[in-house]
């Protein structure tokens, strides 16, 4: 298998064929995010797909998972999708496709080709959302809007593709992140992604947004009040949904299933802000910085 770029997968993803389909992002300006600076975006060539296939086929041709790498590899046209969906397909019969995708590489594909795309296989798509406020996805220049959000996520709904979204907590700042939390609730509540991860932003020195903390133009959350923001998220959180809050990035890890689990996640995020000491958010904020330096 050949990789000429950062490969990068969300964790469900960790026992499926790794595929380079794309190389880097074709946004990459998100202020918090450095997995693809420096590195310019690229199609693979079908030659090596084809020959990654290939190797793939000759240990495991029953795979059931491929993962086309790169930031955003939904942003290819249809036909170019179409291709490739069927070269997987052709080495590896029983495997569905999963990537990620940006709002929008969704927004130039009609529900009709959405629906082709469905037919050959893609299928839970991995979205960064990262917050359904709109300021916030200014400030931090996602490139979309939330009722872009809802429009394009709708258009994957009435295609039959699922997809997962994610939610990245402290990106408003301090005493912004309930509002944040609210305001994005509002927005998922309005669709239906299969699946939440939750996790929050460490300002890593080579990012945009640390340029803004050495600034002034912006004041990192607590790490009390990112667990205040995830607790508020979840509150008001009103559809079925698996949230998995297990990433290293944040303060206090947890998952379960809404709405069966709400009660217990809120309750036990509750206890944790109740009993918060000043040498909590020390020991977490330390834990924090040592991030920076993995």
């Amino acid at each position: 298998m050949k990789y000429s770029g950062p490969v990068v997968r969300p964790p469900h993803e960790a026992n499926s064929v790794l595929l380079e389909v794309t190389v880097g992002c074709t946004h990459n300006q998100c202020r918090f995010c450095t997995f693809y600076r420096g590195t310019k975006f690229k199609i693979a060539p079908m030659s090596q797909i084809e020959r990654d296939l290939k190797q793939v086929s000759r240990k495991n041709n029953k795979a059931k998972r491929v993962f086309a790498v790169g930031g955003d590899p939904f942003s290819l046209s249809v036909s170019k999708l179409q291709e490739i969906g069927s070269k997987i397909k052709e080495y590896l019969p029983k495997a569905n496709i999963g990537m990620y995708a940006r709002i929008t590489s969704i927004k130039n594909k009609s529900v009709e080709e959405l629906k082709v795309l469905r037919a050959i296989g893609i299928n839970d798509l991995v979205i960064g959302v990262e917050s359904g406020d709109d300021d916030v996805l200014k400030s931090v220049n996602k490139g979309y809007t939330s009722d872009e959000i809802i429009q394009e996520c709708t258009k994957l709904e009435a295609a039959g593709i699922s997809y997962i979204v994610i939610y990245l907590g402290g990106l408003a700042g301090q005493g912004k992140g309930e509002e944040n939390a609210i305001k994005t609730a509002n927005v998922f509540n309005q669709l239906n992604p299969t699946f939440l991860y939750l996790t929050t932003v460490t300002i890593f020195e080579d990012s945009d947004m640390y340029k803004d903390v050495i600034a002034g133009r912006f004041t990192e959350s607590t790490e009390q009040e990112r667990i205040q923001e995830m607790l508020t998220l979840i509150k008001n959180l009103k559809k079925s949904i698996i949230v998995d809050g297990r990433s290293v990035s944040n303060p206090i890890q947890f998952s379960g299933e809404l709405p069966r689990d709400k009660g217990a996640i809120t309750e036990m995020l509750e206890e944790v802000i109740n009993n918060f000491t000043k040498e909590d958010e020390l020991a977490l904020r330390h834990l924090r910085d040592s991030i920076n330096v993995i």
